[in-house]
């Protein structure tokens, strides 16, 4: 039998000495690259391309790792980021430095515009600073057309959080955290992140999660939610889609939360409801209250029974369920999303953790991207859902959530303590509309900061794990559903919920890469061009079982060419080329 250990160790020996001074001359690029202002290049060419031109291949790529943005790795005592993350930091770092994201958003939208006062802006002044703003820019909307293009609606959320976390400074929060927000800017303000189509808005979540965060005052009793809907071209898809992403900022804070919640959807509306028995006691008698119910944690609390019932299914299922799909476990937690995504959950229920059935489309839908495409293929629609529904993963899940709901069947006392909720929050002789309204002038005349949190602990939303929702309509008019006690509604210079719209798509960045190619320095050229070369003669060299020493030679010497010119760039003298 041919040993291809053998072989393979011996032709590496033969080549040992063209192999090391390739390695050396890479290193000694890459070095120079990396610190010529945060200018990190991918080595992803489009070697179709007419060498005399920058592809959207040209822009510097971050690998969009959903998971790698966010990871923070503990190290003597401190936090370092990922090799991902620090990347992304690096460019990202550059746009509005210190500014709020209004700021941001804006210095975006004009850089896109690309009018006759930015282009200015690149002309004359330090090259570097020139090339690394403007490959900042450049990387900020390659990278996010690639999130919203590439992964389903779960998927993309989740880099989404990650992407905005890096672009603030902050951190994203873990999964079951068991707080409704998604990520810390970089002033440790806590926010939800929302991320819908256009026209398709829900600003929601537990209000049982709500509640505590507001009473949290290490975050100031104040939750800030950024929205963002996309409103695309329907008549572009994949990577060629295009259109706009409008930005929306507000917060939730002790002074306007019963305002804003009293005027939400329908339902919602009962999730400020206060006992008769508190209220009649200004705030002291609480004997009558039911109480949190402890058959019922929050939707955070049960995500996590949930996922350790789930994990038991799949290590009891491995081999049947490896079979036929391959996934991570962490990519599996992402994307149900149980605590939060309310989807999953059949609407003829009360979307309640626990005592909700599993909605069969959205769990068939969440699956799908987990099969190989060669599994659909050929296949209509209505196949390819017998298939999710018949798999084993789906079996499992739909296992591990009805073991969740026999879990928390109810039972007499929760009968009891239902007939204590409907005296104390549903008292006779008064109308929804007209309860609703007598628990938010009892919350809007206390002064108490105390006794406001208080009322958060006893209404009905946090002791019966209520749901809210708003609206894309009823975000638009935040500041009026605020009214009269809005707190600080907005962050500081913000006026308006809307903070801003920039456009994204691959065909709009080219259009912006075109405009620049004709105020940067001719170097950053001659440095994609010269890279390109390096990587078709690397992977030809390497195809070719390392014989071919023409193309070492060719790669050789684009490298030193990239080396000369990033050197010169970077005002400093080449590293010696004597061992080449």
């Amino acid at each position: 039998m041919f040993d291809w250990d053998k072989a393979i160790n011996e032709r590496f020996d033969k080549k040992e000495n063209t192999f090391k001074i390739l390695s050396e001359a890479i290193d000694e690029v890459m070095s120079e690259i990396s610190s010529a202002k945060g200018l990190t290049i991918s080595l992803t060419e489009d070697l179709n391309a007419e060498p005399t031109t920058i592809t959207w291949s040209s822009i510097p790529e971050v690998p969009i790792s959903e998971i790698g943005w966010s990871a923070m790795e503990t190290r003597d005592g401190e936090q370092v980021p990922s090799e991902q993350r620090a990347q992304l930091d690096q460019f990202l770092s550059q746009i509005s430095p210190g500014g709020d994201l209004s700021g941001k958003l804006k210095d975006l939208s004009d850089f896109y515009k690309m009018d006759e006062s930015v282009v200015n802006s690149f002309k004359g002044g330090d090259i570097k600073e020139n090339i690394g703003r403007a490959m900042a820019y450049l990387v900020f909307f390659k990278t996010l057309t690639q999130i919203l293009t590439h992964f389903n609606a779960a998927s993309a959320g989740f880099a989404f959080e990650s992407f905005l976390a890096v672009l603030l400074g902050g951190e994203q929060i873990a999964t079951n955290s068991q707080t409704i927000a998604d990520l810390l800017d970089a002033n440790k303000t806590p926010i939800s992140l929302k991320l819908y189509k256009e026209k398709q808005l829900e600003v929601g979540g537990s209000f049982t999660d709500l509640a505590l965060d507001l009473a949290k005052d290490n975050w100031n009793n104040t939750m800030q939610y950024i929205c963002v809907t996309k409103d695309f071209d329907k008549d572009t898809e994949g990577m060629h889609q295009a259109g706009t992403l409008n930005w929306y900022r507000f917060n939730f804070n002790l002074d306007n939360v019963f305002n804003i919640i009293a005027r939400s959807s329908k339902n919602s509306q009962k999730c400020i409801l206060l006992p008769k028995s508190f209220m009649e006691s200004n705030g002291q008698d609480t004997a009558e209250i039911p109480g949190k119910d402890p058959g019922m944690p929050a939707p955070e609390q049960v995500e996590v029974e949930f996922l350790e019932i789930l994990e038991k299914e799949i290590a009891a299922n491995r081999e049947a369920i490896n079979a036929q799909i391959t996934f991570e476990w962490e990519a599996l937690v992402q994307a149900l999303d149980f605590a939060k995504n309310d989807e999953l959950f059949s609407a003829t229920t009360k979307r309640v953790r626990g005592k909700s059935a599993l909605k069969k489309t959205a769990l068939t839908k969440i699956l799908a991207p987990f099969f190989r495409d060669e599994d659909f293929e050929g296949l209509r629609s209505s196949a390819i859902g017998a298939i999710i529904q018949n798999s084993e993963i789906y079996q499992a899940i739909g296992r591990a959530n009805s073991a969740l709901l026999n879990r928390y069947t109810r039972d007499i006392k929760q009968k009891e303590r239902q007939n204590k909720i409907n005296d104390e929050y549903f008292y006779k002789g008064v109308s929804d509309s007209a309860r609703i309204e007598i628990s938010r002038a009892f919350y809007e005349k206390i002064t108490d900061p105390e006794l406001k949190k208080k009322c958060l602990m006893v209404s009905h939303g946090y002791v019966n794990t209520g749901h809210f929702n708003l609206t894309q309509g009823m975000l638009l008019k935040i500041d009026a559903m605020a009214a009269p006690t809005p707190g600080q509604l907005f962050p500081e210079g913000q006026s308006a919920v809307a903070i801003g719209q920039i456009a994204i798509g691959t065909a709009n960045v080219m259009n912006v890469l075109k405009a620049l190619a004709g105020v940067l320095n001719d170097n950053i050229f001659e440095i994609f061009n010269n890279l390109k070369t390096l990587t078709t003669n690397i992977q030809g060299y390497f195809a070719g079982g390392l014989q071919d020493t023409e193309k070492a030679t060719t790669a050789i010497t684009a490298a030193d060419n990239i080396e000369t010119k990033t050197s010169e760039i970077a005002g400093v003298p080449p590293a010696s080329t004597d061992a080449v």
